[in-house]
């Protein structure tokens, strides 16, 4: 797994807990997808719907909260945002034709990213979707440690950026002259990318993009993670826990019978 790949899954799982990133944005992930985790980057396997005919037909139900807002969030320190208006000067003395989005890094590896106009899609049934996985895993057909995608976050408008060095930059300019200044949470302003400097990684306004995702996983019932769908507390990744949880010296459960099925993450 690539080290920008990693570094960006973790910003992402860092900030939103029970969200994890898709890698890359964008790129294709459908409810039901399963697979395992490298880190804190989901690695695709399969469909169930297509690999188990357990779920064929209508056994998922997909549900749409119409709902939209907008996510976005910044590294802790060494970022800057400046919103120009149209028609105020920049600092080479030029007055601004269009309104402008100029983002400033001071510091390597830092992580920008706005999303507006976001969705979520999930699965509505995720308790009878984990009872078909224990059986199947019962059966010796499911692994423990495959996760599945439950939850789905696209973007009308996606910025992502990621610096290169202590002096990186990116800056994006209206469409339109019309527009007087830019709203990041007007995922109807249409920018294109003006200039770059030092960029490690981008996702230049790109549109109708799936930016993050839910995941369940059949886990041990440890008293410390909690059960169902409730996030565990602590501070591990899913790698540490599942070590723990399948150790050779610590004993969770006494049959598959006493499995759950829950959200991954952490409050």
């Amino acid at each position: 797994m690539s080290k920008i790949a990693n570094l960006y899954a973790d910003e992402i799982k860092k900030h939103f807990k029970i969200l994890y990133a898709n890698w890359e944005p964008g790129g294709p992930l459908e409810l039901g997808n399963y697979g395992f985790m490298d880190g804190n980057v989901f690695i695709p396997q399969g469909k169930l719907q297509d690999d188990f005919p357990e779920f064929n037909g209508n056994t998922i139900q997909i549900m749409q909260d119409p709902t939209k807002d907008q996510k976005e969030f910044k590294s802790e320190e060494g970022i800057e945002v400046i919103l120009s208006a149209k028609g105020s000067v920049n600092p080479q003395g030029v007055s601004l034709t269009k309104a402008l989005l100029e983002i400033k890094f001071s510091k390597k590896n830092s992580v920008y990213f706005n999303a507006s106009g976001c969705t979520t899609t999930r699965i509505g049934n995720k308790a009878q979707v984990g009872d078909i996985l224990k059986k199947l895993y019962k059966n010796d057909k499911w692994k423990k440690e495959y996760c599945v995608v439950t939850d789905l976050v696209k973007a009308e408008k996606a910025i992502v950026t990621i610096s290169q060095s202590d002096n990186s930059a990116i800056s994006f300019e209206a469409d339109s002259p019309a527009v007087e200044k830019i709203n990041l949470a007007d995922a109807s302003i249409k920018l294109s990318l003006s200039s770059e400097k030092n960029i490690g990684y981008k996702v230049p306004a790109d549109e109708g993009v799936i930016l993050l995702m839910g995941l369940c996983k059949i886990k041990n019932p440890f008293l410390w993670w909690g059960g169902g769908f409730k996030p565990q507390p602590l501070k591990m990744t899913e790698s540490m826990m599942y070590k723990m949880e399948n150790a050779p010296g610590i004993k969770t459960e006494e049959s598959a019978d006493e499995l759950i099925f829950g959200q991954m993450g952490k409050d």
